[in-house]
């Protein structure tokens, strides 16, 4: 099933490819401040693939905590996306289905997640086992006009 959504604005486009029926694709909601205040409902499938799309520059990246992924937000709505991190081989995410307005996943309900106090080596191998491959596309923005 490929699932399409964006983000507020609409520059930055995703698909999230899953073999997993809509009604089995679990939603989480991470309880750190960043997720919270966001109000991330954020969804993944190993086995599945996610593509984000975004005109160049237009992606930004945000790093707290343990310093070992990038948080990608729209430079011009703000809207959160993703999390991405490098597990050595590939990069792997977690969408936020609520800020891209995922098809038939972000106004469900999310169960609440509490990941504080993992170690790095922890945290890299509990996303290396669910996290998605996700391939990044960026492209120069065309002018009209």
């Amino acid at each position: 099933m490929l699932l399409n959504g964006a983000c507020h604005c609409g520059q930055v486009r995703i698909s999230f490819e899953s073999g997993l029926p809509l009604d089995e694709i679990e939603l989480r909601a991470c309880q750190c401040s960043f997720c919270r205040s966001r109000g991330a409902k954020t969804v993944t499938d190993p086995n599945g693939s996610l593509t984000i799309s975004a005109p160049l520059g237009e992606l930004m990246c945000y790093r707290f905590g343990l310093k070992i992924t990038d948080y990608l937000l729209c430079r011009m709505c703000g809207t959160y996306i993703a999390a991405v991190m490098n597990d050595g081989t590939r990069e792997i995410a977690t969408l936020n289905a609520a800020g891209t307005m995922l098809e038939g996943l972000w106004e469900r309900e999310a169960k609440p997640v509490h990941l504080e106090g993992e170690t790095v080596e922890a945290r890299r191998e509990r996303r290396r086992r669910g996290w998605t491959p996700v391939k990044i596309v960026t492209a120069a923005a065309r002018r009209h006009g």
